[in-house]
């Protein structure tokens, strides 16, 4: 007998979650509630699904998301400019260039890939390398091979993104963020008696082809997340995540 497998519904980031339910709400309107006998349950998980809706859309209605995503990319680009610049002088005809040029590679080789670190955690690795290449030697070194001005756009950049997410910070802290996690918490008490209700009717034998499809498609769904979450687990253990939205176990 197949039975519906549990989700770690906690660990799901907002959209995931959503995406989640979205998925079974259709997946019920499919086979037909009447067809799962689940017209009681069907109704409280409408119910609930609204009310996520509405709860995960006015969270999402922060207009400084996509300032900061848009500053974060120019950010990263001056950078990959500026790291591509120093590794393309280590092939300069100009031995002064190609001696300054190793100074600050390793400088740039200390902090790594900044790109993939999280927000903040590129901002403070940004801050510290701009410095680091500003120092009196270092700089030296940066007018030497002419990235200096560069390396000041680097850190106006870096500089707006931190603004930004300071900004939006103080808006989240009085957006819907408790709002969504109160309906998320409630909505997985609807989705668990949805659940209870299917797998007991598997249990007494009263699974129809219809029921038996459904349990075959949610599970599905249920292994397209576990191997998501295993592989951001992955990224973020090898620190490679870029950004993570909030979880209701925060």
């Amino acid at each position: 007998m197949n039975f519906i497998k549990s989700i770690p519904l906690t660990r799901l980031r907002n959209n995931d979650y959503f995406q989640f339910m979205a998925d079974v709400k259709s997946l019920i309107a499919q086979a037909t509630p009447a067809a799962l006998n689940v017209e009681e349950e069907s109704v409280d998980f409408d119910n609930s699904f609204t009310e996520l809706d509405e709860a995960i859309n006015v969270d999402r209605g922060s207009v400084l998301t996509e300032k900061v995503q848009d500053a974060d990319h120019r950010r990263d680009t001056t950078w990959t400019a500026l790291n591509e610049r120093v590794k393309a002088t280590l092939f300069s005809p100009i031995p002064e260039e190609v001696e300054a040029a190793k100074h600050i590679e390793r400088v740039f080789n200390l902090y790594g890939n900044i790109r993939y670190l999280s927000l903040k955690e590129q901002t403070a690795a940004a801050t510290n390398l701009n410095n680091d290449l500003k120092d009196r030697d270092m700089a030296v070194h940066c007018q030497t091979i002419g990235i200096m001005p560069w390396v000041l756009a680097h850190e106006t950049e870096n500089n707006t993104v931190n603004d930004l997410q300071n900004q939006r910070d103080s808006e989240k802290a009085n957006n819907n963020a408790a709002k969504v996690k109160e309906v998320r918490l409630a909505f997985e008490g609807v989705y668990k008696a949805l659940v209870n209700r299917i797998n007991a009717l598997v249990t007494l034998r009263m699974a129809t082809p219809e029921i038996e499809n459904f349990i075959l498609e949610v599970n599905q769904k249920i292994t397209n997340l576990e191997i998501q979450l295993a592989a951001r687990q992955g990224q973020s253990a090898s620190g490679e995540e870029e950004s993570a939205e909030a979880t209701v176990e925060e």
